[in-house]
Order: C-alpha cells, then sequence, then structure tokens
C-alpha cells in the first residue's frame, strides 16, 4: 500500500494507522487491513464505475436494514461512503473476524441455503428503479450463446492435446455443450410461452462461494464482497451453493439436494414455472465453464477432474429429469 494512499485514507477517514496488511492484490482485487488506533478495517478498491458503486452500496444499505448481515461500510469525515484516490474508488469495511463458512454437514448446507431464501425473499421489497444494465434477466439468452459458443471455441483446439487435464475434460465436454444446448432452447421457447409471466427477479449476489461467506466468532454469518449484485433469477445463486455442496460431497446426492431446497423455498417460495425455469438454469454448465475460463481444471489432476464432472453430470441428468415432470 503506497504511502500516498495510506495517508488519504488517514485524513479522508481521520484514523491513526498502525499498520497494513496486504490480503488480496490480483487484477481484479485489492484488498488490505488496516490497524488503527480506531479499530481494525478493511479497505477495498472497488473495480467498477461510480454509479454502480452506489448501487451496490445502496443494496448492501438495504438489506443490512432488514436485517442482513453484510460489513458495515464507515463514512468519510464529509459523509461519502467511499473515497477517491488517484482516479480509483475504495471504500472502508468493518473488519469481521471470523472464518470462510465450514460447509462440512447437510445441516450447515441448509442453514445456509435458508439464508439464501431469506435475502432473495427480503430483496424482493428493494425499489427496482435501477437501469436494465443491472437485470441479468436482459442477458440470460446472450450468456448462454456466449458460453456455448466457448466450450465449442476449447473443445475444438483442445482436440489435439495430450495435457491429462485438457483430456479429462474432453471426455465430458460433449455432454456439457448438448445439455447446454437443450437449456437455451428450453429457455428460450418457455419464455415466449410464459410472455408476461415471467420468473421473479431478486437481487443475486451473483458471486455466492464459501469465500464470500464468514462465519464470525459470534456465529453470525456475513455475506462479503457484492461487486457483482445484480437483479436475477436465484438459481444464479442456488448454482454456487449447490456447487460448493457437490465439491464436498463423494456424488451427487438428490436427498441433500431435497433437503437444500426445501430450506431455501420454506424462505422464498417460488411458483411451479419458476422451479421449472431454475432446474433448466442449474442444469446449464455453468460450472464447467466458470472452471475453464478461471483455470481451474488446468491445476487439477485427472482423476479430480472426472470425479468433479461426473457429479455435474449427474446433477444436470437429475434436474432436467425434473424440469420434465
Amino acid at each position: 500500500m503506497g504511502k500516498g494512499l495510506l495517508k488519504a485514507v488517514a485524513l479522508t477517514y481521520s484514523l491513526t494507522i498502525e499498520r497494513v496488511e496486504l490480503i488480496r492484490h490480483t487484477s481484479r482485487a485489492f484488498v488490505v487491513k488496516i490497524t488503527a488506533d480506531e479499530g481494525l478495517f478493511i479497505l477495498k478498491r472497488m473495480r467498477m464505475d461510480e454509479y454502480r458503486l452506489r448501487h451496490m452500496l445502496d443494496v448492501e444499505d438495504f438489506l443490512r436494514s432488514r436485517g442482513i448481515h453484510i460489513p458495515f461500510v464507515y463514512p468519510t469525515d464529509e459523509a461519502q461512503n467511499y473515497m477517491r484516490y488517484k482516479g480509483n474508488l475504495y471504500v472502508l469495511q468493518q473488519w469481521i473476524c471470523g472464518v470462510a463458512y465450514p460447509l462440512t454437514t447437510v445441516d450447515k448446507a441448509v442453514k445456509l441455503a435458508a439464508l439464501l431464501g431469506s435475502i432473495h425473499m427480503i430483496s424482493k421489497e428493494y425499489p427496482a428503479s435501477i437501469g436494465p444494465i443491472y437485470h441479468g434477466s436482459a442477458r440470460w439468452e446472450r450468456e448462454y450463446e456466449e458460453a456455448l459458443c466457448y466450450l465449442e471455441r476449447w473443445k475444438n483446439e483442445s482436440l489435439q492435446s495430450d495435457e491429462p487435464w485438457r483430456l479429462a475434460v474432453l471426455s465430458y465436454i460433449d455432454f456439457s455443450i448438448a445439455t447446454g444446448k437443450y437449456v437455451q432452447e428450453q429457455i428460450s421457447a418457455c419464455s415466449r410461452a410464459w410472455k408476461e409471466n415471467q420468473p421473479q427477479l431478486v437481487v443475486s449476489h451473483n458471486d455466492f462461494h464459501l469465500q464470500n461467506i464468514v462465519q464470525a466468532e459470534s456465529q453470525d454469518i456475513y455475506i462479503l464482497d457484492w461487486e457483482f449484485v445484480r437483479f436475477d433469477v436465484p438459481s444464479r445463486d442456488l448454482n454456487r451453493l449447490l456447487y460448493a455442496i457437490v465439491k464436498k460431497t463423494s456424488g451427487w446426492n438428490p436427498l441433500v439436494f431435497k433437503k437444500v431446497m426445501r430450506a431455501y423455498l420454506a424462505q422464498n417460495g417460488l411458483t411451479s414455472h419458476e422451479m421449472k425455469f431454475m432446474y433448466l438454469d442449474l442444469a446449464f454448465p455453468h460450472n464447467v465453464c466458470r472452471n475453464l475460463l478461471w483455470g481451474k481444471f488446468s491445476r487439477m489432476t485427472g482423476e479430480q477432474i472426472k470425479d468433479l464432472l461426473q457429479k455435474e453430470q449427474d446433477k444436470a441428468v437429475y434436474l432436467l429429469e425434473a424440469y420434465r415432470k
């Protein structure tokens, strides 16, 4: 952390800073922990425009006011929720002392599903006065098309490779592409059939993985990093939760899925056509695309990849059967 930025933070927030610790510095994130006489804080550089940042902070404030645990954002001495330094926007947040949510039992998965259902239900009260750029629903078909084009391109580029991880993914890629195309066709047909009766949108965190979910020392569960928040269907967050569960289990388990969904639906009920939409979107190979794009498969062994993709395949088969009922 540069001395200029450190000084600007101290002046802007009237802090006497003792120590800083770099938490994360990547192309996507710059996060430092600040120890000051006034307490412990997190400083984050926000890679977004000012309008988008205001929207994110507004959503956080709304959910926080309804009892959802989200780290508090400290105002500047001029009562602003963020500061600007050399063209970048920064937010000073409450430091939460805790650990990444320990998804070690089915009960813990159920508890997290209930919390997610509560967030989605509460978010329906949020005034949807934001422009279409923040509506994921406006981009569903385009996102499906882009993902399928990417998978096809990756397959063609990898056919001559002898890398073990590529060979492992290739053994499942045809199923992923075929499933994705089927989902794309069905959602397009459903959207035309439903016309005005589209699935209700919720405020979607859109990055709902375990590193963004912290269990504090008080046992309260905090949801962090709302940078990708948008209005979308519930399945976008549910997909990340299911993926976390799948990674930690020995195989796809329909009974666990049913328990998780019961907990979610008890808080945020869905209509029959919303359930069908959810089944379809959860069956789409979002996770295959994400792991390829972020290079995660390349850091796994062939057996690890096959184990994971077999579970993803079993999940998709189960969800598509549920959709057709």
